[in-house]
């Protein structure tokens, strides 16, 4: 049956007819192959989610000609989550990105987002990547006006957000249909990767990123996460561009104008 309308941007089926690779306990999947020497445009998820919430950026991207995959990094997107899960961490997220981007194997621009910018950054901070794209990211430790969170009971997995929180932190809209069509595709956390960002224990060396960024903040996304100038900051400590998009969510990537986001990366992929 297909969607209503008003949910259009909330189908993410793309992603379940492409192709896909197991890569280091997560699996890539790939909107289009690069061209000899062209870049691929790597796209990190954030906490709870998959490579499912790229499937409007894998489909956009594709259709310009330019290469795209997106990550399902390890027990996220429907992978199996083993059973040590709840000890993964941030820094074995960002061995996955790095494997990916090993096994793309030219040119890469990697794009996190929220809890997916921090092993994004990892990744260039190891890897000579072409570009750095941040989404609403979560703050590196060494960032001097970062805002540490209530950690999470260690041990034991992280339920996603309930409807009404993924209505106000994701979507920033009281849809509960909305938010029930993003609910079935998340999955649970561990806690260390979530205290990784909370506790601000993930520091990202500036001088180690060589490459240009760009950074979006998201004008409708929760203070207690995002404070006014975060993001900003973020930008700032790096040396990336910076743009506000004053009218998107959280979850840019799968609001109902994604396609704003998608074309501030690609103006700015162009100029590289």
């Amino acid at each position: 049956m297909p969607h209503p309308r008003a949910l259009h941007h909330l189908d993410f089926s793309l992603v379940d007819t492409l192709p896909a690779q197991p890569i280091a306990a997560g699996r890539l999947v790939t909107g289009l192959v690069a061209r000899p020497g062209a870049a691929t445009l790597l796209c990190v998820p954030g906490g709870f989610h998959g490579a499912w919430c790229y499937a409007h950026y894998l489909r956009f991207f594709a259709a310009r000609g330019m290469a795209c995959a997106a990550l399902d990094l390890p027990g996220h997107g429907g992978l199996p989550q083993a059973a040590d899960f709840a000890r993964l961490a941030i820094a074995d997220l960002a061995a996955c990105v790095v494997a990916a981007c090993d096994r793309i194997g030219g040119p890469v621009i990697v794009a996190g987002h929220s809890m997916g910018a921090l092993p994004a950054l990892l990744c260039a901070a190891t890897r000579p990547v072409a570009g750095v794209v941040l989404l609403a990211p979560s703050p590196p430790a060494n960032l001097a006006s970062a805002r540490a969170l209530p950690a999470v009971p260690a041990g034991r997995v992280v339920a996603p957000p309930g409807l009404a929180d993924i209505g106000e932190r994701f979507l920033a809209a009281p849809d509960l249909r909305g938010a029930a069509a993003v609910a079935r595709r998340l999955c649970p956390e561990s806690p260390e990767v979530i205290n990784d960002r909370y506790r601000l224990r993930v520091p990202v060396d500036p001088a180690r990123i060589r490459a240009p960024g760009l950074c979006l903040e998201a004008g409708r996304d929760t203070p207690d996460r995002h404070p006014p100038g975060q993001d900003r900051a973020v930008a700032a400590l790096f040396g990336f561009e910076y743009r506000l998009l004053p009218e998107q969510p959280h979850c840019m990537m799968y609001s109902p104008d994604w396609r704003q986001s998608a074309q501030a990366i690609l103006d700015w992929a162009m100029r590289l």
